[in-house]
């Protein structure tokens, strides 16, 4: 009977240790399920840096004097004296027309000046004589200075009826060939000055651009032809009126080669780097969500610290692993990283303590 009692109270024991070792795992199993069901994330401090926000734009290699070199009269063209690519030097001959016609002007506004001086030599032998009025004689004068006059013309016609180099460098285009009609002011031949290994990109900057650029800011030049080369510049002219097609502010940018060939026509790319700073935000690039365009996404720790808030930014600009916020982080000290390709603005978060 005291053996009966025994192992029934041992078996009432065993009861209670279970009973109560249910209730505590019955307690428990909210918390579990929770920790189950929410996502790990990290935090990340926000930065706040003056920074200079590059300008980016683009534009053709060319060097700092071009010229497009054309007759000052129409005619045939009778020698092309150099090639495309041939190396030319200050004041050497080029090309020049037919000189038949040109000559013949020469040859006859000459004659018709001789014949005026011989008439106004006899207008005033009669003058003397009284045989001829003043109002003849300054006729005769008035018609004397016209035909000096229209033999200089046709003298000055003669002259830039030839081209010369006006700068030694590179004959780079040739638009008219030996037997063509040039016509007056067409461009026959394009010759830059790369002998003197000064190269500039031109560029077009938006109102938003333009008034963040200063004449010797500092700029980067990436080219197709050198690839992973970076060629140092600096902006050598801005203009103050915008161009009546494009809208943009015309800008230009000497570039310093360096040990590298350049050629008129590369493609490049210009990055600006102006001296004036503003304001940015700085975080993680893995800290964006549903990025478009500029506007992007973050998520940040809600008051409840397990809840989380998506809140819209504008991205300034991207620089490798860092993005530079321009609005949306005024009042946001951290952000979520790790994880919030996960979150939805319903999801439960963990917060990993470092």
């Amino acid at each position: 009977m005291r053996q009966t009692a025994n192992l029934l109270s041992l078996l009432l024991m065993a009861v209670a240790i279970f009973g109560a070792c249910s209730k505590e795992q019955k307690q428990n199993t909210p918390s579990s399920s929770l920790d189950e069901s929410s996502i790990a994330v990290n935090l990340v401090p926000v930065l706040e840096i003056e920074h200079s926000l590059p300008i980016v734009s683009s534009g053709l290699i060319a060097t700092e004097t071009e010229s497009r070199l054309s007759f000052k009269v129409g005619g045939v063209i009778k020698n092309v004296f150099v090639k495309e690519g041939q190396s030319v030097i200050k004041g050497q001959l080029l090309a020049s027309l037919d000189l038949t016609e040109i000559d013949a002007q020469v040859s006859q506004a000459k004659n018709s000046l001789d014949k005026t001086k011989r008439d106004l030599e006899r207008g005033q032998r009669l003058f003397r004589d009284s045989a001829a009025t003043l109002e003849q004689i300054q006729n005769l004068q008035t018609a004397t200075q016209v035909a000096e006059e229209s033999f200089r013309i046709a003298s000055f016609n003669r002259l830039y009826s030839t081209i010369h180099a006006t700068n030694s460098g590179k004959v780079i285009r040739k638009f008219l060939n030996e037997g063509e009609l040039a016509t007056p002011g067409t461009p026959v031949l394009v010759v830059n000055s790369s002998a003197q290994n000064e190269w500039i990109v031109k560029i077009g900057l938006p109102d938003v651009d333009w008034v963040r650029v200063k004449l010797g800011d500092d700029a980067k030049i990436f080219v197709d032809a050198y690839p992973n080369v970076t060629l140092d510049a600096e902006v050598q002219t801005v203009n103050e009126g915008a161009d009546a097609l494009s809208g943009l502010y015309q800008a230009e940018v000497k570039v310093s080669p360096g040990k590298y060939k350049l050629a008129s026509g590369l493609f490049a790319r210009v990055e600006i780097l102006p001296t004036t700073k503003v304001k940015l935000k700085g975080i993680p690039v893995e800290a964006l969500v549903e990025g478009s365009g500029k506007n992007a996404y973050v998520f940040v720790v809600g008051s409840s610290k397990t809840a989380v808030n998506k809140i819209p930014v504008q991205v300034a600009y991207l620089n490798g692993t860092q993005a530079f916020i321009s609005s949306g982080l005024e009042n946001v000290q951290e952000v979520i990283t790790s994880g919030s390709a996960f979150l939805t603005e319903n999801s439960v978060i963990t917060i990993n303590q470092k």
